[in-house]
């Protein structure tokens, strides 16, 4: 079926679908109908060596530790299943230096780097982190910002050059559950995790997005 005939039908069908009120068939269809958009790396890490992916809450700590692990592993996983790293510092290497150095916060996102043996530094800075708005009440509404910026071992920033402070995705956020168990929280970071690994991840290659997601909600 050739493009033009596919706009035809998908108007065609679209008015159908209006018609009977169903705006998720019409995003399905246009997934199947439409190939998904090619959305190229913000920016490409340099080849070769190790990469470092460090996940910060100086200055604004965090009140659930694991959320950290779990953002610097899925993060090395994404990276490492879509190439745009070769080799990546394990999250095991970073705390056993975080252990074993006091002054380990004064020492610099460069000079980190070159101890873990990492040729470049991936900094994700939370900002942004809660599992509830009233930690008083059992309502769970997640919700996790951060800036990235990459850094080589010189300290200087590669990536944004425009925004020395950082580029920030937008925040990953859980929709409200109401469950009074205390360890439902866990469920909540790995979740919020997950989709800001993917939105992290996802700026150093190349990728792609379906047509109905861009043309609706999930």
């Amino acid at each position: 079926m050739n493009r033009r005939r596919q706009i035809i039908l998908i108007a065609l069908l679209a008015a159908m679908v209006t018609t009977l009120g169903g705006c998720q068939i019409f995003a399905w269809m246009i997934n199947v109908m439409i190939p998904p958009k090619a959305i190229p790396a913000a920016y490409e890490l340099a080849p070769g060596g190790k990469v470092l992916v460090l996940v910060d809450d100086l200055g604004k700590p965090v009140r659930y530790e694991q959320i950290k692990r779990l953002l610097t592993e899925k993060i090395n996983r994404l990276l490492l299943d879509n190439k745009a790293a070769e080799k990546v510092v394990s999250y095991q290497d970073i705390f056993r230096l975080t252990a074993g150095r006091k002054d380990f916060n004064r020492l610099g996102i460069a000079n980190i780097a070159r101890e873990l043996g990492a040729g470049q530094a991936i900094y994700v800075y939370i900002d942004e982190f809660s599992l509830k708005d009233n930690p008083s009440i059992s309502l769970w509404h997640g919700k996790l910002g951060v800036l990235v910026r990459v850094v080589d071992i010189e300290g200087q920033t590669k990536w944004p050059a425009d925004r020395p402070s950082g580029h920030r995705p937008e925040a990953a956020e859980t929709s409200q559950v109401d469950d009074p168990s205390p360890n439902y929280g866990a469920k909540i970071a790995t979740e919020l995790a997950d989709e800001m690994a993917l939105k992290i991840a996802r700026l150093f290659y190349k990728h792609w997005l379906a047509r109905g997601h861009m043309a609706g909600k999930d």
